[in-house]
């Protein structure tokens, strides 16, 4: 046998030991929120349809991938590279805050349809964080969230304010971090009914 041919399989025999050695190639996940269903409000604060927009999420909080920080860097956002929210955040959490709400019965109607809706109320919100906090031995969900609340007709703001919540992630997995997540906006979710009720 030739050197050129012994080399060739050499070669070959190689290459696929390191096919074989090579580790799994990792897959995307994607995680969902949950909403968890309010007591009610009796009678409802409001007395006219609301219409939940789509929140506003600037720079990484607009994309579907999930961020973190370390607690000594919590300025230093990054983003994992498998794990994404189901949806773009602005809509994720349309949606579970337009749930919570009509769950909590806040008005006769709550919705996230905007066209032919007939609102007379329009609840505009901002992602302010929304991120897993790492220190050494444990980690927290950060949430931060600005509403406005306006009336359509006449128009004008009747409530504005910034919520923000943190809840301890029990175990390392990205599942226990959607459930903090969840109940870090529960939180916030409560606390903005709460404040509505001044309004009555």
């Amino acid at each position: 046998m030739s050197s050129t041919i012994k080399f060739l399989a050499v070669s070959m025999i190689l290459t696929l030991v390191g096919c074989q050695s090579a580790p799994p190639v990792s897959e995307d996940k994607y995680f969902r929120l949950e909403a968890t269903p309010a007591t009610a409000t009796t009678p409802p604060i409001l007395h006219e349809t609301v219409y939940v927009a789509p929140l506003r999420a600037e720079g990484p909080y607009a994309e579907r991938a999930m961020l973190y920080a370390m607690a000594e860097q919590p300025r230093v956002l990054q983003q994992y590279h498998y794990q994404h929210w189901s949806e773009p955040p602005a809509l994720l959490l349309q949606e579970h805050l337009r749930s919570h709400l009509e769950s909590l019965a806040i008005a006769p109607h709550v919705t996230d349809i905007a066209v032919g809706s007939g609102a007379g109320y329009l609840l505009n919100g901002k992602i302010l964080r929304l991120e897993k906090i790492i220190e050494a031995g444990r980690a927290k969900s950060v949430v931060s969230l600005h509403f406005a609340l306006q009336k359509k007709k006449p128009f004008g703001l009747i409530f504005e304010h910034t919520y923000t919540s943190e809840a301890v992630i029990l175990e390392d997995s990205q599942n226990a971090y959607v459930i903090a997540t969840e109940s870090a906006l529960r939180n916030i979710y409560t606390q903005f009914g709460k404040d509505l009720s001044i309004l009555k």
